[in-house]
């Protein structure tokens, strides 16, 4: 049986993730994305946030760790994402980024996925939905 059609709606699966400061630091060297939102903490209360905050893409990356793993898997790619940002997230924080499937496209093997991200005292981060091609 394919995973495509072993997956079906209402399955859920999700990731724990600390950010760390490490994170933070690789991320901007990886993308360039050096703003001082993200490492000064002056800047950061200047711009009433209680301490530097991590990048918003760096939070939802781990939506690709998610699809290309766990559900659906080896075979499977991303071809849509949107996101609400509703909260951020510090250094030392943990989410917990949450996938459940709410659709099935049979003629083009898609899934439908909504997303929420949480942090360790269970508030949401982050929501959306993301679409992704089942090719196995």
């Amino acid at each position: 049986m394919s995973k495509f059609n072993a997956i079906q709606v209402g399955d859920k699966t999700h990731l724990n993730r600390l950010i760390t400061k490490g994170d933070i630091a690789t991320f901007a060297e990886l993308t360039g994305d050096r703003n001082p939102l993200h490492f000064d903490a002056a800047f950061a209360k200047k711009m009433n946030f209680e301490a530097p905050v991590a990048h918003g893409m760096l939070t939802c990356s781990f939506l690709s760790t998610l699809i290309g793993t766990v559900m659906p898997g080896e075979g499977s790619i991303i071809t849509n994402v949107r996101l609400d940002f509703k909260k951020p997230v510090f250094i030392d924080d943990i989410v917990c980024v949450n996938i459940e499937v709410i659709k099935k496209i049979f003629l083009s093997k898609e899934i439908v996925f909504k997303i929420t991200i949480t942090n360790q005292l269970s508030e949401t981060v982050v929501v959306g939905t993301t679409k992704s091609i089942c090719l196995e």
